[in-house]
């Protein structure tokens, strides 16, 4: 078995039977526009080898990028999870055979084996386990692995040959949401005891290669506490058994594995390079950042067209949207008389408005106030992009374009009291107006449909071609997959038949 590292989650993987493409993100600026792969690469696309599988580990931008998945060939094999919207957006591109997996779902084509391990992190996403008979390789990406799901990898496969470890405590929206950044102990704690039980023969950093951009670069300092080097020397102690098999494994690395033997070599891709190693952008240090809030206005958008849009929308729509819902969504606002502050940040000026909820009619106010509770700043365009139903949360969250804190309690006779509950991460269960308004499950398919209408009808998406194509039957919890040559000749009687079995 071969394992390519193309960059970030993306990885190429070559086993006896079948050549298997996951997470493609092939172009190096993607989730909406505020990330890169890092350490810096350089994908030669028309060099990208042939392949029969395509998997996608789970919905999130990082992972499963339009613009790639409209450049590829259509005629594959694709694993899913059970998600209707990834399965809908493939179809639109062209993509037909598309089988979605459940937690523990098993596929074998020929002595190769898939398995999608169960995460806790119900996006719904998988790991994803690669066997044939030179080894064992389990590829983690995002899961949340629990102490039960390695009981289960590890009472089948007692020795994981190779690990590509989920290991980055990431504080991905702490700063945006006004919650601690500093060094998350007990997360890290977690990560290098799920490897101290796993006991790999050998590991690799996994699914964590990418740094923010542009006006979302500040970020670098405040997202990634644990450095690769420091990861690599860390679990050198947790497992000391693993010896000299710790891999950086970046873009244009190959990892090989043949009798349970593990063999690493540099840059020895046959279509990644890498061409910078741009980690030093990453060092943390989360009391050093230049984090005012400030839109960039990256996709060029009219500044007129944005303000008109956007004070629409507030002044007209808003409180029209917030009168409706009164009674059910805003039903603790209303309750607890708060004051909602928006701040809209735009490239040449800053819009403040405020609701007050202790209103009959509650209405738009322009202006600041001193008394309010409940803080939004957002960057326009950001505000804009979702309006138009073209760009969404994950930017605007992400990215450091919205920020949000409240300052909920209530003043008595006894001192003050909390008229709101909080959560296990510290953060208040009222939800911003604004997340009312524009639901993140509602943009993000209204984005994704954007993108798919965009990248199908651009020159990355090529021809739909059908020469040689697989079907898969199902018969119960078994798939059963052969190979058509063409359309018009039958397939000679158990020549190609593979079976794929669904557990």
């Amino acid at each position: 078995m071969q394992i390519q590292m193309i960059g970030h989650a993306s990885i190429f993987v070559e086993t006896e039977n079948c050549q298997i493409l996951m997470d493609p993100v092939l172009w190096d600026s993607h989730c909406e526009g505020i990330e890169d792969i890092c350490p810096k690469r350089k994908v030669y696309h028309d060099q990208i080898p042939g392949f029969d599988i395509l998997i996608i580990s789970h919905r999130h931008l990082d992972h499963f990028d339009i613009q790639s998945l409209a450049s590829l060939p259509k005629n594959v094999d694709v694993l899913i999870p059970q998600d209707k919207l990834m399965e809908t957006c493939l179809r639109d591109l062209g993509y037909s055979q598309i089988y979605k997996l459940k937690d523990w779902s098993e596929v074998k084509i020929g002595s190769t084996r898939l398995i999608a391990t169960r995460s806790e992190n119900r996006v719904p996403e998988y790991g994803m386990l690669f066997t044939d008979p030179s080894g064992v390789f389990w590829n983690q990406v995002d899961s949340d692995v629990s102490l039960e799901t390695i009981r289960k990898v590890k009472s089948r496969y007692p020795q994981i040959d190779f690990l590509l470890a989920g290991w980055q405590p990431m504080l991905e929206t702490q700063h945006q949401d006004n919650q601690p950044c500093s060094f998350p102990y007990a997360a890290y704690d977690q990560e290098l005891k799920k490897i101290s039980l796993i006991k790999p023969h050998s590991i690799a950093p996994g699914a964590n290669g990418f740094k923010f951009i542009k006006g979302t670069s500040w970020l670098n300092k405040v997202v990634f506490p644990v450095t690769r080097e420091q990861f690599c020397r860390d679990v050198a102690i947790v497992c000391p058994d693993v010896g000299e098999n710790v891999f950086p494994f970046n873009p244009g690395d190959v990892v090989t594995l043949k009798n349970g033997d593990v063999s690493y070599m540099k840059q020895k891709s046959s279509f990644v390079q890498m061409v910078e190693d741009d980690r030093y952008d990453l060092r943390f240090s989360p009391t050093n950042t230049g984090d005012c809030l400030i839109d960039d206005n990256s996709d060029n958008y009219d500044l007129e067209e944005m303000k008109q849009t956007i004070r629409s929308e507030i002044c007209c729509n808003f409180p029209k949207f917030i009168k409706d819902k009164q009674d059910s969504l805003f039903l603790e606002y209303c309750h607890w008389n708060l004051i909602y502050q928006l701040e809209i940040v735009f490239p040449d000026e800053t819009q403040q408005y405020y609701f007050d909820f202790s209103e009959k009619n509650i209405e738009c106010h322009t202006g600041y106030n001193p008394l309010a509770h409940v803080f939004t700043s957002i960057a326009a365009s950001n505000f804009y992009g979702m309006s138009k139903g073209i760009k969404g949360w994950d930017s605007a969250h992400m990215g450091g374009y919205y920020r949000n804190f409240q300052k909920l309690y209530l003043p008595t006779p006894y001192g003050i009291i909390k008229p709101i509950e909080v959560n296990q991460e510290n953060s208040s269960q009222v939800k911003d107006p604004l997340d009312l308004r524009f639901p993140y499950e509602e943009i993000f398919e209204k984005v994704r449909q954007y993108e798919v209408q965009k990248w199908k009808s651009s020159e990355v998406n090529p021809e739909i071609i059908r020469e040689t194509q697989t079907k898969m039957l199902r018969i119960g919890n078994t798939l059963v997959r052969f190979l058509e040559e063409n359309k018009d000749k039958k397939v000679e009687e158990n020549k190609d038949l593979q079976i794929a079995s669904v557990r």
